[in-house]
């Protein structure tokens, strides 16, 4: 059986319907492909869009801007690297301002060029609340309180952050943790400053510093559940840890054992610590911590060669770890010891006079060793801890 032709190409039907077919997919092929180019160039004229949205985010953003000159306080950092946008996103992250745009606006309206430094500043500010701020405060200054510090080197870096002298004397000189509403019984306010970094801000009086070293002091006393009775024991024995023991958690407790064996009913010192580090602090120290025969004759409280038990406070600021130790002391039955390499920290113990004294002569040969002929001539009337 033959196929049909038509009548005006001359194709069978069959051969037409093939070529329909092949019609019908071209068409849809380019459908298909047309449709594809402008997804494609939604999504580039998309992200066209976004980035300069992110380019422009001042003309695209959301608004808005607080009243005022705001509430509470906050510190804010503003880094030397850090663009006006930059600074105007952590102010919103701090919600000093509602929305970076009015803040941006100011800044370029006004030509502004924002500098570095930690600013004192508060929440919910008007973007012109925060520029004058920025424009009129000098950035707030750092005052570092080391471990171990003593109220000596404590009022030189007030002075040093931009406080006045006389001021600094006047909240600290003869002024006692009760006068900051901590009630212990204490002789001054030595160690009961904390160790910390404190912000400075124009505002900020040396009594307000003093202030907020003595909160922190009752927080971290209330956090270790010492309660104001024990607090200056507490705070006195570690202070004397913090100078004797290295930074080593099991040389302070084994330091801490030693001055309460030393304290205690079997004590071989007669009830005294015999430390030179409390010597030092009443005539200031030498690098090594010792000490002369004639600085030893003292009569002073803090003289532990001579007065039984405790000094009567602390001698510097302890770190809150020292403070553990002397909650926490190791056990043992040691009554004395020496950091025979001061280099390393290492320290030895011993539980009689005759083992401690093999362990001075370690110390001795260290000190030969590591100092010049004209400190070694002190030696011979230095004292040695232990």
């Amino acid at each position: 059986m033959h196929e049909e032709l038509t009548s005006d190409d001359g194709l069978t039907r069959a051969e037409r319907r093939a070529q329909q077919r092949r019609i019908v997919v071209r068409r849809r092929r380019t459908v298909a492909i047309v449709a594809l180019a402008v997804v494609v160039l939604l999504v580039a004229c998309g992200a066209a869009f976004a980035g300069a949205r992110g380019a422009f985010g001042d003309l695209f953003a959301g608004g808005g801007d607080y009243e005022g000159g705001g509430e509470g306080e906050v510190v804010v950092e503003v880094l030397p690297s850090m663009s006006a946008k930059q600074i105007a996103n952590k102010l919103v992250d701090e919600d000093v301002i509602k929305s970076a745009d009015p803040f941006l606006k100011i800044v370029k309206d006004e030509d502004l060029v924002l500098q570095a430094g930690n600013f004192a500043m508060k929440k919910h500010m008007s973007a012109q609340a925060a520029i004058d701020t920025l424009k009129g405060a000098s950035a707030a200054n750092r005052v570092q309180i080391p471990e171990g510090s003593t109220l000596v080197k404590i009022k030189q870096a007030m002075v040093k952050a931009g406080l006045k002298e006389a001021e600094v004397d006047a909240a600290i000189d003869k002024k006692k943790p009760r006068d900051y509403g901590l009630k212990v019984s204490a002789p001054s306010l030595e160690g009961y400053l904390f160790p910390a970094t404190y912000d400075v801000d124009p505002k900020t009086t040396p009594k307000d510093l003093v202030q907020s070293m003595v909160n922190k002091t009752r927080d971290e006393l209330n956090s270790l559940a010492i309660d104001n009775d024990d607090a200056n024991r507490y705070l006195t024995l570690a202070s004397i840890i913090q100078v004797e023991a290295s930074g080593d958690e099991e040389t302070r407790a084994k330091v801490a054992r030693v001055l309460l064996n030393r304290l205690g009913s079997k004590s071989q010192t007669n009830g005294m610590l015999q430390l030179d580090s409390t010597v030092a602090y009443i005539h200031g120290a030498r690098e090594d911590l010792t000490t002369t025969a004639e600085q030893r004759k003292s009569k002073s409280p803090y003289n532990t060669y001579k007065v039984k038990g405790l000094p009567p406070g602390p001698i510097n600021s302890p770190g809150e770890d020292t403070v553990r130790a002397a909650q926490h002391p190791a056990t043992g039955d040691w009554q004395y010891f020496v950091a025979t390499n001061p280099d390393t920290g290492e320290t030895k113990f011993a539980a009689n006079y005759k083992d401690h004294q093999k362990n001075v002569e370690e110390y001795r040969a260290w000190l030969r060793e590591h100092r010049s002929a004209a400190t070694k001539s002190a030696d011979a009337n230095s004292g040695q801890d232990g």
